[in-house]
């Protein structure tokens, strides 16, 4: 609302409460003169608002707030005086603010005054409120409840961990409080949320999965985290397989989601078991499949070298999907010792597990492996004719056509090993061709800044961070968290980077496209906050 239109407002009902006093409107003694020349409810609510917006509100209006606040008996008032008081948000608020809540509210215009409260009390973030938030976790109201929640996670309350471990896992309630909750408990980061955690990780209710939630909870948690993680991957928590089988949990769920989670962790001491995942088997086939790729991706990112000969072994499976998962796996650790299984595989399976061994070959070879690429680019046509031949795909009305498509697409390919051998190790070659790369050179740039160790490139690399392309979004993420345990890379990444990732999150909230791949984003930007 603009100051003239504010002004103009203020006119409007000065005239039609019969005339305002003609005092200075940055004074308070100017709008305490206008609340008392208003009659009704609504028209005080309009005078409330219209000082919060007039720009005129600062410290010298507190002790006119703090008293209307105290005094004011209409819900909807008080609310409109609070949200005031949160706008300055000064500590002297505390004392009146906590005095005006009503844990016990049980009308909708008492648990709207509640609300206001405490959106200001966290707005003011002062920890002596939390005695005060503490019982209206157990309000009447959702939405005051999820207020205090998430004034309590943001707080970082201690003395909240019970209650909210409590709501977590309270299967009364609505589970999007439950998902509140989790989120709190992570925010505070206490040890003693771990095995609530660990339960809500694989549970569901209502069709409502408390996965998301619950891993980035535990990623907060770290260190406790992984400690409670570490059994679970090797089938050695008892008690918390017994609660699994109870409800009705796949025990094979466990070790693929820690996995997942001691991967974000990058925690060293799962990489044994996470070895012996790799020939993880089971009666059905999509299980052992993704607890096999759970395995695969965590030791990606974790650059343990003694994946790549059994990745190496697993990437002539011929779902598109699997072999997507081992060859990205086979390009995070960037060994070239991988190179001779990827071009076997490239030339086995459909078109779409041909081209993954592919750009696994862009991902890791260089001018070397050119003749492989000129090689499978030959062959490609005769493998199509047969493709068409077998399963009469889509585009198989004109063969020869689609084949010298496939052709080209692999050719294409063969720019990236280009960048390869020029920039062979030279950080800052890969560097200048981040700006116009597209999705596949962008992710070989990425991968070899991330594993260079060049702490002065992040900046630029993190720039790739607004990346469409979700696949080469989340090779970006990777490199740049990569990096950022390069001495002295997370301070200049955070003071670069960190407000842009903010308003980033913010902008892309709610997008479907990207609402996978930022949950790393997110985790980068918790690494970066704390550094």
């Amino acid at each position: 609302m603009s100051r003239s239109f504010v002004a103009l407002s203020l006119a409007v009902s000065c005239l039609a409460l019969g005339g305002c006093k003609k005092e200075d409107p940055k004074t308070p003694e100017y709008w305490q003169s206008s609340l008392e020349g208003a009659k009704r409810p609504d028209d005080k609510v309009r005078v409330i608002e219209s000082l919060r917006t007039s720009g005129n509100v600062n410290e010298q209006f507190l002790p006119f707030l703090h008293a209307r606040l105290s005094s004011e008996r209409r819900p909807e008032v008080k609310a409109a005086v609070a949200r005031t008081l949160g706008d300055l948000h000064h500590p002297t608020s505390l004392e009146p603010l906590t005095a005006a809540l009503d844990p016990g509210a049980s009308d909708v215009p008492a648990q709207q005054v509640n609300k206001a409260v405490v959106g200001a009390l966290g707005r003011i973030g002062d920890e002596r409120a939390v005695p005060s938030l503490v019982p209206l976790l157990r309000s009447k109201d959702n939405y005051t409840r999820i207020e205090a929640i998430q004034v309590l996670g943001a707080l970082k309350a201690k003395p909240a961990v019970e209650p909210l471990i409590q709501l977590a896992t309270d299967e009364a309630a609505e589970p999007f409080l439950n998902k509140k909750a989790i989120e709190a408990l992570g925010q505070i980061g206490d040890p003693r949320a771990v095995p609530a955690l660990m339960r809500t990780l694989t549970k569901e209710r209502r069709g409502v999965s408390f996965y998301v939630e619950s891993s980035f909870a535990l990623f907060q948690l770290g260190a406790p985290a992984a400690d409670a993680l570490l059994p679970v991957l090797e089938g050695k928590d008892a008690e918390l397989l017994t609660w699994a089988k109870a409800q009705g949990v796949n025990p094979a769920s466990y070790p693929m989601k820690a996995a997942q989670v001691l991967g974000d962790l990058r925690e060293k001491r799962a990489v044994p078991t996470l070895l012996k995942q790799l020939s993880f088997t089971h009666s059905d086939p999509q299980i052992q499949a993704l607890v096999r790729m759970q395995a695969a991706d965590a030791l990606g990112r974790m650059r343990a070298q003694e994946a790549v000969k059994p990745l190496a072994g697993l990437v002539g499976e011929p779902d598109p999907t699997v072999r997507d998962a081992y060859v990205r796996a086979l390009a995070l650790l960037g060994s070239r010792d991988a190179l001779p299984a990827l071009e076997k595989a490239a030339g086995t399976g459909d078109w779409y597990s041909r081209e993954i061994a592919v750009k696994g070959i862009a991902l890791l070879g260089d001018a070397r492996e050119q003749p492989v690429l000129a090689k499978l680019a030959a062959a490609e046509p005769a493998r199509t004719a047969a493709d068409c031949q077998e399963t009469g795909e889509d585009g198989c009305q004109d063969a020869a056509a689609l084949g010298k498509k496939r052709a080209d697409q692999l050719q294409g390919y063969g720019a990236v090993l280009e960048a390869a051998q020029a920039c062979s190790g030279n950080a800052g070659c890969w560097s200048q061709r981040l700006p116009k790369a597209d999705a596949v050179l962008l992710q070989r740039a990425a991968l070899e800044l991330g594993r260079s160790g060049a702490a002065d490139q992040g900046p630029t690399l993190a720039a790739r961070l607004t990346e469409r392309d979700t696949e080469a979004r989340a090779t970006v993420i990777q490199a740049v968290d990569w990096l950022a345990d390069a001495p002295g890379a997370a301070k200049k990444l955070r003071e670069a980077s960190l407000p842009a990732l903010k308003k980033q999150l913010e902008d892309e909230k709610g997008n479907s496209n990207f609402v996978r791949v930022n949950e790393d984003l997110r985790r980068l930007m918790v690494k970066l906050e704390r550094a």
